[in-house]
């Protein structure tokens, strides 16, 4: 069964759980609201922190905070539970999966109706412009809520940049300077491995696309229609990935694996240079023993205009609707949203985690109190965001069935890496098989 097909059987009451339902009240007790989240480390005990803290402000609801695995297993576990007719209240679900969750209508409750139900006031003005774009809808209002919001920047080893005799303070600003710094600290042996990455697809497609205003796919990268086809088997695409697989030669890059766990190449200091989330900011200050700098994304300097800006990572929160759930719970929910959309709860979260500030009372905040003055770099992913040039695909991409094209990307990129084909077929391939589940979403979702 779809995702689709799945959220629609349960939000018309098919399979009922037994017993009370996810939030029911009895008497006496709070509703319960089950907040479902995708993070570890910092940012999972931060959102614990912040279920604990709501609790404490009222007594008529309880935010319980769970943690059902990673963002596609946790997607999983939603299709069993509204199966059994008992989904979570709020599910926070990663960029990827927004064109999955979009095209199950029926089963979202887009967060500006459930603040308008709960009367509470709600603007999406209130939320960046990127963000606000990316999980919005053409009326302005939003269907889930923007919260732990990033982008991808380099992180680079200010130690290791010394050591190779090259200037901490001059991070490499395109992909030539990046590649001229990563040989001269393999030739100085100032670290076993130049560069790495994380998140392979996010990063070197999709945040690499957007860099340089070049499309993933057609209508408007998906946004438009869902008949739309992936192009990005361009030149330019193809001289990134050749890129990586000529470094790896010398060290100069060292492939980490398809998600974060380049990271600890970088935290370790074998390697001097990373591509990340915004977001990993706060285990790298946590765990790291060296002077660290923070710069945006390279580009290759030739493509006109370049660089634009970066386009939205992260997570959203996705309000589920479900049989008998009751008003008294909707109001729950929009009240921890409230809660955590707050200036205060925002400014923490970004401070802490790395992570944009997802509003602009959040940002400013932040600006007037001279928390990026005194932290050099801290600013650099919203700026990338909101400063830099915007183009015509520079807004992010709605396609059904991404994580699983995100994998296939995965493993034609892998294979190049390996020796085992060229970059160009790798992207042929990869292409190829994503139209084909471009395809098959069409199908399911009519």
């Amino acid at each position: 069964m779809t995702m689709r097909r799945a959220l629609m059987a349960a939000t018309l009451g098919l399979g009922l759980a037994a017993g009370l339902p996810a939030g029911a009240q009895t008497k006496g007790q709070p509703t319960e609201i089950q907040f479902w989240m995708g993070l570890t480390g910092l940012g999972g005990e931060l959102l614990q922190k912040y279920g604990e803290d709501f609790n404490k402000t009222q007594n008529e609801y309880r935010v319980v905070v769970s943690f059902k695995g990673q963002y596609p297993e946790q997607r999983a576990a939603a299709v069993a539970a509204f199966r059994a007719g008992n989904p979570p209240h709020v599910m926070q679900m990663f960029d990827a999966g927004s064109g999955d969750m979009m095209s199950a209508k029926s089963a979202i409750v887009p967060v500006s109706e459930v603040f308008k139900r709960a009367g509470l006031q709600f603007n999406p003005a209130d939320f960046i412009g990127p963000a606000r774009g990316y999980y919005g809808l053409p009326n302005g209002d939003l269907l889930s809520m923007p919260f732990n919001v990033s982008t991808t920047v380099l992180f680079y080893n200010k130690d290791t940049f010394k050591k190779a005799g090259l200037d901490e303070n001059k991070p490499p600003q395109t992909w030539p300077e990046l590649i001229k710094a990563a040989q001269q600290i393999r030739k100085t042996n100032a670290a076993a491995c130049g560069f790495s990455t994380t998140w392979l697809a996010w990063i070197m497609l999709e945040q690499f696309s957007s860099r340089h205003n070049l499309p993933i796919g057609t209508q408007s990268n998906g946004r438009a229609a869902m008949t739309a086809e992936l192009n990005f088997n361009t030149p330019l695409h193809q001289k990134m990935v050749q890129t990586l697989v000529d470094m790896q030669k010398d060290k100069s890059f060292d492939y980490g694996g398809r998600s974060n766990d380049a990271a600890a190449k970088f935290i370790s200091g074998e390697c001097a240079m990373l591509t990340q989330s915004s977001g990993g900011l706060g285990a790298i200050a946590r765990d790291a023993k060296f002077a660290f700098g923070t710069a945006p994304l390279p580009y290759w300097p030739e493509v006109a205009g370049a660089p634009y800006a970066t386009t939205i990572g992260g997570a959203s929160l996705w309000v589920f609707n479900a049989p008998k759930r009751s008003d008294a719970e909707f109001r729950g929910v929009a009240q921890f949203l409230n809660y955590l959309r707050s200036t205060p709860v925002m400014t923490d979260w970004a401070k802490q985690t790395g992570f944009v500030p997802a509003t602009g009372a959040a940002f400013k905040a932040m600006q007037d109190e001279g928390f990026f003055a005194k932290n050099p770099g801290r600013d650099v992913p919203i700026l990338s965001l909101t400063q830099a040039r915007q183009g015509e695909h520079t807004n992010g991409y709605r396609f059904g069935r991404w994580t699983e094209i995100r994998d296939i990307y995965h493993e034609e990129v892998e294979k190049a890496l390996q020796g085992n084909q060229s970059a160009a077929e790798a992207l042929h391939a990869a292409q190829r098989r994503g139209n084909a589940l471009l395809r098959a979403f069409e199908r399911t979702a009519q």
